[in-house]
């Protein structure tokens, strides 16, 4: 079969490669791919980016993974030829972890990535462990059904970790895939959302923001202070603020644009260290919480989002076949488009 895989730890150090079709465990799943997103985190293997070390020298990348049962393992319970489900990304190793039998399996210690710590799916098939897979409904196509994984990223953050409810008035800062589906999850809970971005953001992103119908300010050097576009389109400062950019500056002035007691939720990763002024947070007894991946509560309701028709797929994802998917990458590293789909 056809894999996109990392050949070894430097930029840009992938390729199609012809592979051996994965034969299933007793107790797995061979999936036959249907679509597969590219996510920031393969992005940043893929550029061997710094905080990317215990990603696998070679591996077939990829965990935003939709497609249907091509065949099981002798244990198998509960899957039959032709389901469909998509992958749970991030997986726990050890079932007796406390943050597992908690619910959060994505806190574990013994967590790994399909896609980077196993091989994963772009490819024609991939290998899932059956309590890693979630059934999708009939009625939900196969290529939006592979933005569930990121969908559910965006559910955690908005609906277990920031405390918003209908009428409030929420900054989404940072325009890409999951400051996007982050803005959607809240303006679904009712929420007015205002989403900022840079110039950088402007083709693209902003572009698509608008063109969903969500309000965008646009930050940086040339522009007005966040806080103060805030209080311009608001009339007051916001309720809540998600953090979505990986942007330092905009943590550290989080404060400014968010009312006394309330929220700051931070989904984004950093590449470097970032210096906050808690006393500005304390004297307005502000909420610092973050978000981390997903679990199975969000990767239900983000399948029953997508099933509904919430989420407007055609206006944020670009499919490219997965032959084309180095120019996908190369496409996603300039920001030339918001969600790269393989179609595998």
């Amino acid at each position: 079969m056809k894999a996109l895989r990392r050949f070894e730890k430097a930029p840009r150090a992938a390729h199609i490669e012809e592979v051996p079709t994965p034969k299933p465990g007793p107790e797995q799943i061979l999936l036959k791919v249907d679509h597969c997103g590219i996510c920031g985190s393969d992005l940043h293997a893929f550029l061997n980016h710094a905080g990317y070390e215990s990603v696998l020298e070679r591996v077939t990348f990829g965990h935003e993974v939709s497609g249907t049962v091509e065949s099981i393992g002798a244990n198998v319970k509960d899957w039959a030829l032709g389901d469909r489900g998509v992958l749970t990304a991030i997986q726990y190793t050890n079932p007796q972890c406390p943050y597992v039998l908690a619910g959060d399996p994505q806190l574990s210690p013994t967590r790994r990535v399909q896609g980077l710590h196993l091989n994963g799916g772009m490819a024609e098939y991939i290998a899932v462990d059956q309590q890693f897979l979630n059934p999708i409904p009939d009625t939900l196509d196969l290529r939006d059904a592979a933005l569930t994984e990121p969908l559910s990223v965006a559910d955690h953050c908005v609906v277990n970790r920031s405390s918003i409810g209908p009428d409030d008035q929420v900054i989404v800062s940072g325009p890409g895939i999951i400051g996007m589906l982050c803005a959607i999850v809240a303006r679904h809970i009712g929420a007015e959302v205002l989403i900022s971005g840079t110039s950088a953001d402007e083709e693209v992103r902003l572009s698509t923001a608008r063109k969903i119908g969500f309000e965008t300010v646009t930050v940086g050097p040339d522009f007005p202070p966040l806080h103060e576009q805030v209080m311009a389109h608001f009339g007051k400062e916001a309720d809540a603020f998600l953090e979505a950019s990986g942007a330092s500056p905009a943590l550290s002035a989080s404060w400014q644009a968010v009312r006394t007691d309330g929220t700051v939720t931070v989904v984004a990763l950093y590449g470097q260290e970032t210096k906050l002024d808690v006393t500005q947070f304390v004297r307005k007894q502000i909420d610092v919480r973050t978000s981390y991946g997903s679990a199975t509560q969000s990767y239900h309701r983000a399948i029953e989002l997508l099933n509904n028709g919430i989420i407007p797929v055609e206006k944020l994802v670009k499919v490219y076949d997965l032959e084309d998917g180095i120019n996908a990458f190369e496409e996603a590293e300039r920001q030339e488009v918001l969600k790269p789909l393989l179609k595998c």
